[in-house]
């Protein structure tokens, strides 16, 4: 039986690069579906919510050691590890992370690709937490708040410790975005090697999902429209519209006032690289 392997997030960390080189591997049987969303049971942003329809997601072979999916939402989500341990009690996970400013300016810009963020300035967005966390001011259409709760989806040290204290320290690989982009090679590797599979000889690492802007708005939301009629109607096949509105984001200065509100906002969210390195929350807590 293969092993079980959860990429957990967290959102614009990497997850899509990592998923990406995974995928080619041999001995790996990515989710056919990068982000299904099955266990997230907490949240509505979920793509497969059919058990059989999940199960068929993987393609096993003679050669296969790992079942692996990327699934973002599921380090946000409280029930989705525990979902997933309740079934897998053996599964491995590996959460990514970055530098939480950083994380949240990204998530603004993917927010306003994916038509979920519609303020066009993000000291807005930043501004508009609290009372969009009270249901109001909230976009319409918006199938799942907590993507517009910038400071909480990014409070990552918070979320790293729960996941510890929940996950067999031996099964959990923490990454950080920058080593990876640093040493792409040897962040692979480390996880190849927790992964339990054979060092496949990747040399290419491209980047994927880099942050991009749509050409027309109006397609996109054609594009969005169709997406929902042709999830309802059991329809996965892509049809090529969207990468052909891509285009790369230019991304405006981010006000230094709100930069800084945001810093000392996450300033404790930082994750420290005892605690990337798998060290026990508790040892490297303040006193």
């Amino acid at each position: 039986m293969p092993n079980r392997l959860f990429i957990v997030g967290a959102p614009k960390c990497g997850t899509t690069s990592l998923a990406f080189w995974l995928s080619g591997h041999p001995e790996i049987a990515m989710s056919r579906v990068k982000e299904p969303h099955f266990y997230n049971t907490d949240m509505k942003h979920r793509i497969i919510v059919d058990r059989k329809e999940y199960d068929s997601l993987f393609a096993v072979n003679a050669r296969t050691k790992v079942l692996a999916e990327a699934s973002t939402w599921y380090l946000y989500s409280d029930a989705a590890v525990p979902n997933i341990l309740d079934e897998h009690p053996d599964a491995k996970f590996v959460a990514m992370t970055r530098d939480p400013v950083q994380m949240a300016i990204s998530l603004y810009y993917h927010n306003r690709y994916k038509m979920h963020e519609p303020l066009k300035d993000i000291g807005a967005a930043w501004a508009a937490q609290e009372s969009r966390a009270q249901g109001e001011g909230l976009p319409r259409g918006l199938s799942e708040p907590a993507v517009l709760q910038y400071r909480e989806v990014c409070s990552l040290r918070s979320m790293i410790e729960r996941l510890q204290s929940r996950v067999r320290l031996e099964n959990l690989l923490v990454l950080r975005l920058e080593d990876m982009r640093e040493d792409p090679g040897a962040a692979y590797r480390r996880l190849l090697a927790f992964a339990g599979v054979s060092d496949d000889g990747r040399s290419e690492f491209p980047v994927r999902n880099e942050a991009r802007q749509a050409r027309s708005m109006l397609v996109s939301r054609m594009i969005r429209k169709g997406a929902q009629i042709k999830h309802a109607l059991g329809v996965r096949a892509s049809t090529g519209i969207t990468v052909l509105n891509r285009i790369p984001l230019a991304r405006k200065e981010v006000p230094e006032a709100v930069r800084a509100e945001m810093a000392r906002a996450l300033a404790d969210q930082q994750v420290p690289a005892e605690l990337a390195a798998g060290k026990p929350a508790e040892a490297v807590r303040p006193v």
